[in-house]
């Protein structure tokens, strides 16, 4: 396994993030989730505190007047405790709307919106004893313990900081009104929340980082899968080239059709070979309908002869027409006056066997 992820020292090609992406494996923190949701509540709160706290006064005040009544039945507690269930429900359902539709964003913000029956079917590993304490003492087990960690010391040292700034008030609050207490004890402990909320989301920034370099290095790939997905991608080099061979044979097979039709076939001698035909009205100049060398050069020779085509020897000529006019192609103007000589003479000869 070691030697396995030492050997994947190349990164994710587009189609292998495209895949993973494609699987639900994305780089996502839980701390960026869990920090904004501590943004959101913190907020929520510091709107609705004052409400949400004369609420639960109200409930408080009504529970305890009902509870001193001499005649309180249990119909009445049934009573009270819908009021309760109810006030407290009106109370807070602000407060956890706001935190979960942001939880949700922050997730969604991470990971995209995508719906993957894999991950919506139980998986039995994960509830699997073997697995939960294989996970638990795993490297990621590992890394979770020492960021629960760090956050409760984190809290823990804002809370003795701010403990400490406040400890000269301490002394003096003990003779001051319930009022005045629960007053200072509520600011400072906003302090802490606010402090503990700013340390939490620097360490939750330092976990996403963390996650989507860990995601980058999982997704590594050795050589050997960059070379088998390019050849996916382009095609394994021996097929194509077996294609390639295939569909020459086929375009020769059918230009070699073509050369009984010329009206010449010029030479250099050995090396070279250009089947021209010309209609004159039907084109506007000499066509090269099959061209060729060395053994293929032969082959258009042979079928020339066979067929009753000239074959005329013109060394310059045959060169610039296998350089210069593909398969198909009319001959460049330079050329013209060299063909047209060419065609003359065959036309000439033509004549004179048919007269």
């Amino acid at each position: 396994m070691a030697e396995d992820v030492h050997s994947k020292t190349e990164e994710p090609t587009p189609k292998r993030r495209e895949e993973a992406r494609a699987q639900g494996q994305v780089p996502q923190s839980a701390e960026v989730t869990a920090a904004a949701v501590l943004f959101a509540a913190v907020f929520a709160m510091s709107n609705r505190g004052p409400a949400l706290v004369a609420t639960l006064r109200d409930m408080m005040r009504r529970s305890l007047l009902a509870a001193s009544a001499t005649d309180f039945t249990p119909a009445q507690m049934g009573e009270v405790m819908r009021h309760l269930a109810r006030d407290t429900a009106g109370a807070v359902w602000p407060i956890l709307a706001v935190t979960g539709v942001v939880g949700l964003v922050a997730t969604t913000a991470q990971v995209g919106f995508r719906f993957l029956p894999k991950r919506v079917l139980p998986d039995v590993s994960k509830i699997s004893p073997a697995s939960g304490i294989q996970r638990l003492f795993s490297k990621r087990g590992g890394v979770e313990l020492v960021k629960a960690l760090v956050k409760i010391a984190l809290v823990a040292w804002i809370t003795w900081r701010l403990v400490l700034k406040i400890e000269d008030q301490i002394a003096p609050l003990a003779a001051s009104a319930p009022r005045e207490i629960l007053a200072v004890a509520g600011r400072e402990l906003a302090h802490i929340v606010l402090w503990a909320t700013g340390a939490i989301s620097l360490l939750a920034a330092c976990d996403y980082a963390w996650q989507r370099r860990q995601h980058r290095l999982g997704l590594r790939m050795t050589k050997g899968e960059v070379k088998d997905e390019r050849r996916q991608a382009e095609g394994d080099p021996q097929v194509k080239a077996r294609v390639k061979r295939a569909a020459q044979q086929i375009a020769r097979r059918r230009m070699l059709d073509d050369v009984p039709g010329a009206d010449v076939v010029v030479t250099n001698p050995v090396h070279l070979a250009v089947a021209l035909r010309y209609t004159p009205g039907a084109m506007g100049a000499p066509v090269v309908v099959a061209k060729g060398a060395e053994h293929v050069a032969e082959r258009i020779k042979e079928i020339a002869r066979k067929s009753g085509v000239p074959i005329l020897e013109r060394r310059a000529l045959a060169r610039a027409l296998f350089r210069a006019v593909p398969i198909g192609g009319q001959i460049p103007g330079s050329l013209y006056r060299a063909v047209a000589e060419i065609l003359a003479y065959i036309y000439a000869l033509k004549t004179r066997r048919a007269g």
